[in-house]
């Protein structure tokens, strides 16, 4: 069993930042680094206008940091915010300790649960961007260039070879991306006829929970920050027998780094591209609207927040009596659109499955269309996917009169189909 490593957690309360906000987004570090595999031994903040230029937090309070680290035999520092390259050299110098900051932490777990090549690629590129920033010379996987003649130009630092070794992988990378971006097309667009829901949330929400009740999936959950980094997409089937597919997606976080909101583009596409997304909600964390808001945050960095969303509360099973009630009312007050599940034990999956039954029909449109009766397959395929409302045959001139209930996806592709056998018909006649 590896030994965890022992860290300090740093965090400066400053200008409107509430008390109460701070408390909790250092209890969310305090996640990060419990995810990442670290040993939280003391947690040291402090309260300053604004953080110290060279050092972020105070000198006093660093000398302080540096003699208890030194006592407690602690050799890491995260901070609860990024830092700039001068304060990380520092605060470094002076304490003697690595020094972590927060996209960092979350890059590292990002990193140890990439399962996919497309997510280690996703990662790979993120980190090699942020450390383009920084060039704390950290990233074991950077080949060093030893010069040569005609290699290296006149007077070039080292830095400039790292930069240039960063730009040379990154360039790399984004072609491989893109590689495994058209494959991922190639999937979406034979199923862009279908309706497509997707997952979304804060990390930790319990999507890939939801996302296994649903499916009949046996997808890996864990009550950890950033469980899933792929998303993974399932067929199902409604009631109705309306085939649907569902896509389990990546968590969102406070203050999520932007290099990382870039680099998993691919992965969001399912995101994009959705008819409905579900926003899972742990209705048992005490200030779920912020979190809610961290979510919309990163909807709206990717241009989806007009899209139809269904808030989904999970986790009652961790909420009971008078509390639970009490914070249910409020919930429905603002959000009478919303159901409340235990995606862990089943309660309330079946009004989640009605709601989304009831989208689905929302959605079908009623028109009528004059189809060609010798057009059989597509008669076929009509009697299978539409509500057929009214039917009349015109002998004259042999046309079937459908008035039908039927998925506006799937129009475009209808047709466009009974154009081109007229057009065809036409051409053969001349």
């Amino acid at each position: 069993m590896n030994k965890k490593e022992r860290v300090f957690l740093v965090g400066v309360v400053w200008g409107d930042e509430t008390t109460k906000h701070f408390n909790q987004s250092m209890e969310e570090l305090y996640q990060l680094s419990d995810t990442a595999g670290c040993e939280v031994i003391n947690t040291f903040s402090q309260a300053l206008n604004r953080p110290n230029t060279s050092t972020y937090v105070g000198k006093g309070k660093l000398q302080e940091i540096k003699h208890a680290a030194t006592s407690s035999k602690v050799n890491t520092l995260i901070f609860n915010n990024n830092l700039s390259p001068s304060q990380s050299r520092n605060i470094s110098d002076v304490s003697g300790c690595n020094v972590v900051d927060r996209t960092e932490i979350i890059l590292d777990i990002f990193a140890n649960h990439a399962q996919t090549k497309q997510a280690k690629l996703q990662v790979e590129l993120a980190q090699l961007e942020y450390a383009y920033t920084k060039l704390k010379r950290k990233w074991k996987h950077l080949s060093r260039i030893q010069g040569g003649i005609g290699f290296r130009g006149p007077g070039e630092t080292q830095i400039e070879v790292d930069r240039r070794e960063i730009r040379k992988k990154t360039t790399i990378l984004k072609k491989k991306i893109k590689n495994i971006e058209q494959v991922s097309l190639t999937k979406r667009n034979k199923r862009k006829n279908i309706t497509s829901i997707a997952l979304v949330g804060y990390t930790n929400a319990g999507k890939s929970t939801l996302f296994n009740k649903l499916t009949s999936e046996n997808r890996y959950t864990a009550d950890q920050l950033f469980a899933t980094l792929d998303s993974k997409t399932r067929a199902i089937e409604t009631e109705s027998k309306e085939k649907l597919v569902i896509t389990d997606t990546i968590g969102f976080i406070r203050k999520l780094p932007h290099r990382l909101v870039s680099s998993f583009h691919s992965t969001l596409l399912e995101v994009l591209e959705a008819d409905l997304l579900l926003h899972v909600v742990d209705v048992s964390y005490s200030n779920l609207l912020e979190l809610m808001q961290a979510v919309e945050g990163v909807l709206e960095e990717i241009e989806v927040e007009h899209k139809n969303i269904f808030i989904v509360f999970n986790k009652t099973d961790k909420m009971s009596g008078n509390h639970y009630l009490f914070i249910k009312k409020k919930l429905m007050n603002k959000y009478p659109d919303s159901v409340f599940i235990s995606a862990k034990t089943g309660e309330g999956i079946d009004e989640l499955h009605e709601k989304i039954e009831e989208f689905v029909q929302r959605y079908k449109k009623v028109i009528t269309l004059e189809v060609p009766a010798d057009m059989q397959n597509l008669m076929s395929f009509l009697h299978k996917n539409a509500e057929i409302i009214e039917s009349k045959y015109n002998e004259r001139t042999n046309l079937q009169t459908l008035k039908l209930k039927i998925s506006g996806q799937l129009l475009a592709g209808i047709k466009k189909q009974i154009e081109d056998y007229k057009l065809l018909k036409y051409i053969n006649k001349k």
